[in-house]
């Protein structure tokens, strides 16, 4: 890391450090700044600087004190490591990048960066590159969380299901408190229509964080599916309680209570959601209470509200098809 520092400089650069150990960061500031005007282009008291900013999130003064250091050692893996974690703090994680990829030309073995440079590839879109470092990071250490998570949420992202499945299961295996997961794999068994899995997944999810909106949504989605309305109505209505202008729930809520023939509560649902704004869905609600009312300029209407700001949506074409050969019938 450079020249040695003299008795005095060195004697400083342990207590700074001892002292953000302790977390007393305006201390480790004082002893630092003491040591620098000392020693201005030592390298242990840059990166302690570094560091001391880093974690205090003064990511700008911190990237300044680690240019320093590059200036003088271009290949400090310290100061290398401390940008690519400032920017990724700011969240700029493209900037991240080429200071992460350094590091590891260097240390190709830090299964801690190469995860967070694959989380920056993949936050680009950069997806065969983030694929490819995540697969190192197992094959290096293979019961890395972040690792897991990241290839997991990888292929959830691109709907390859079964590895998803594959990763997300081995980091459940490893810790089954994770509810982002516990809801991922939920969505993914409800996808396939496999409502029985996805129910006991959102379940473990909800057991742990009974609020969770994601996991009550899914829940009540399965409960649907498997057929009990009711019970899928009373897990909504308990996101509905706390979210009163979620337009998705308002909506949802609406097509149950309309498939119990409760038109009236339905269309109050309906009505909720598009008094918030534009919904696709409430409007095809409505498109339906108007034509079990035989209203069919009204529900004609609402279908092409949505097909005019969702050229081609295939639920209110569909509706739309309904409308007009009932009001051909009712024509007759």
């Amino acid at each position: 890391m450079g020249a040695q520092p003299n008795s005095e400089v060195l004697k400083l650069s342990k207590h700074g450090k001892k002292l953000l150990k302790q977390h007393r960061y305006q201390d480790a500031e004082k002893v630092f700044a003491q040591a620098l005007e000392m020693e201005p282009e030592n390298s242990y008291i840059l990166v302690g600087l570094g560091d001391l900013f880093r974690l205090t999130n003064r990511f700008g003064k911190s990237i300044s004190f680690y240019t320093r250091l590059l200036e003088l050692d271009d290949s400090n893996v310290f100061a290398l490591r401390g940008i690519g974690d400032c920017y990724r703090g700011l969240r700029q994680p493209e900037k991240s990048i080429d200071f992460w990829k350094r590091y590891l030309e260097i240390n190709r073995g830090d299964v801690h960066v190469m995860v967070r440079l694959a989380d920056a590839y993949k936050s680009m879109e950069m997806l065969e590159e983030a694929e490819e470092l995540y697969l190192e990071s197992v094959n290096i250490q293979g019961r890395d969380r972040y690792a897991l998570m990241g290839l997991g949420n990888l292929y959830y992202k691109i709907h390859e299901d079964d590895k998803a499945l594959k990763y997300f299961e081995q980091l459940l295996a490893i810790d089954e408190h994770y509810v982002a997961v516990l809801t991922m794999v939920g969505n993914i068994y409800q996808r396939r229509s496999d409502y029985e899995n996805a129910n006991k997944y959102y379940s473990k999810a909800t057991e742990l964080e009974p609020d969770n909106s994601y996991a009550l949504y899914g829940l009540g989605n399965c409960q649907r599916g498997l057929g009990n309305i009711d019970r899928a109505i009373e897990l909504w209505d308990k996101i509905l309680q706390r979210e009163p202008d979620n337009q998705n729930i308002l909506s949802r809520l609406g097509d149950a209570f309309f498939n119990k023939d409760d038109i009236a509560e339905a269309r109050k649902l309906y009505e909720r959601s598009l008094d918030l704004g534009f919904d696709a869905y409430a409007l095809i609600g409505m498109a339906r209470v108007y034509r079990s009312n035989g209203e069919f300029v009204d529900a004609e209407a609402c279908c092409n509200r949505v097909l005019m700001e969702k050229p081609g949506f295939e639920r209110a074409i569909e509706e739309l098809s309904l409308v007009l050969i009932d009001k051909d019938n009712a024509n007759r």
